[in-house]
């Protein structure tokens, strides 16, 4: 796996409202840590949107396809630069109640104030916790959560 550079990193899960010159597109990244609850070393890796793929759905197919033993628990922790869409909210919640062996957590850098709010709600409803990262957790705390990805 690449590993993002410490400049994407700051630059992508910086929250700030408004963002200096010279201005940057700010892309969807999804990181995530599959953690086996049987003390096994985590698995690590980050996703962009590509295509008509967000990265959520990339996430989903990655998970997926890597065989999961379903008699072993996993805490699955993602890290997004924006909160998830209606569509991909709804993926998410369709996937977790199909894989009970997975637990989900997600903690998003900036959220989408408009029509998003419906895919928070139902994420929220379906038991699975969403967090904003405030300022301090997108330089500090969340940067020492995703040391694994960072160059």
């Amino acid at each position: 796996m690449a590993l993002l550079t410490a400049e994407t990193f700051s630059l992508q899960f910086n929250n700030k409202r408004r963002v200096n010159k010279p201005y940057y597109p700010r892309k969807a990244l999804l990181c995530y840590q599959l953690t086996p609850q049987n003390g096994s070393t985590p698995t690590r890796g980050h996703l962009k949107n590509k295509k008509k793929n967000h990265a959520e759905i990339r996430f989903i197919n990655k998970i997926k396809s890597m065989g999961l033993d379903e008699t072993q628990c996993y805490q699955v922790t993602c890290y997004l630069t924006w909160s998830p869409c209606p569509s991909c909210a709804g993926k998410l919640v369709d996937f977790i109640k199909a894989y009970h062996h997975l637990n989900l957590s997600i903690f998003a850098s900036r959220l989408y104030y408009h029509w998003h709010q419906e895919g928070l709600l139902l994420l929220c409803g379906s038991q699975v916790p969403v967090e904003v990262m405030g300022l301090p957790d997108s330089r500090g705390t969340c940067a020492g959560l995703l040391h694994g990805y960072i160059v």
